[in-house]
């Protein structure tokens, strides 16, 4: 089986948990949330389609198809063939790398290189690391407090703010809000020093596959630039029992080929 893609991310990897109770803190449902995804919302692996839209300040529109975190790049013609390889750790930066088939050379994406745009979205090297890490942060890694209950495209949440403890984060602030009855984050924005987020992401068209809620359609907004990033998420497979050999950089030079 050749994937196209492999779980990304955005993803969306923030999959999340059931109803909280009145007097629970924000850490206590994180930790809830958590747990879910260790057991019973838990998955090894995760093959699926991604269509990515981006539109600039003006309105104007690209658009590219793409996909543990292994993609490549479908269309358009102009990145076909690329490919992105990424492995994410805890509390350090992701390893990432990017195939581009004009050169047939793999570039490893560095620390001065992770602010970049990831082909030209809205989302850096450096979003698409912290959006898969952010599941597992404690306390130690960042502090949450609940900041009341609101309603998110007609679906009741819960706001938590987490104040990052560490420097590697990059982020001064982050605000979620998981829905109460499943615990999916329907928004999340980015705050660096400025009193706006910096960027947000929005999720909707929740889907169950399976025992998990799966968003369907993302939206990452760069809220100053004016310009926003749509995600179409289609063809969602879990525990497909994917060959760890397609995670590696020589797989990643020859996948579509």
């Amino acid at each position: 089986m050749r994937p196209r893609l492999a779980a990304v991310a955005v993803a969306v990897v923030l999959a999340l948990a059931s109803a909280a109770r009145a007097d629970e803190t924000a850490r206590q449902i994180l930790d809830r949330r958590k747990t879910l995804d260790d057991t019973t919302r838990h998955w090894d692996d995760r093959h699926q389609k991604m269509k990515l839209t981006i539109f600039d300040r003006r309105g104007g529109e690209r658009v590219r198809d793409e996909q543990k975190t292994i993609l490549f790049f479908l269309a358009p013609a102009e990145v076909k063939g690329t490919g992105f390889l990424a492995f994410t750790h805890k509390g350090r930066a992701a390893d990432q790398w990017l195939y581009l088939p004009e050169l047939q050379r793999v570039r490893q994406i560095t620390a001065r290189a992770r602010n970049e745009s990831f082909m030209g979205t809205d989302l850096s090297y450096h979003d698409l690391d912290l959006i898969q890490e952010m599941t597992s942060w404690t306390e130690a890694d960042a502090r949450s407090t609940l900041r009341g209950e609101a309603t998110v495209d007609g679906t009741p949440t819960y706001a938590i703010e987490e104040t990052p403890q560490r420097e590697d984060i990059g982020y001064k602030k982050v605000v979620v809000w998981l829905g109460r009855d499943d615990l999916v984050p329907r928004r999340l924005e980015l705050y660096e020093d400025e009193a706006e987020p910096k960027k947000r992401v929005v999720q909707s068209d929740i889907k169950p596959i399976g025992a998990i809620p799966v968003p369907h359609h993302v939206e990452v907004a760069t809220l100053a630039a004016g310009s926003h990033t749509v995600i179409e998420i289609a063809d969602v497979q879990f525990n497909q029992r994917l060959d760890p050999e397609l995670f590696s950089q020589r797989y990643l030079e020859r996948g579509q080929r």
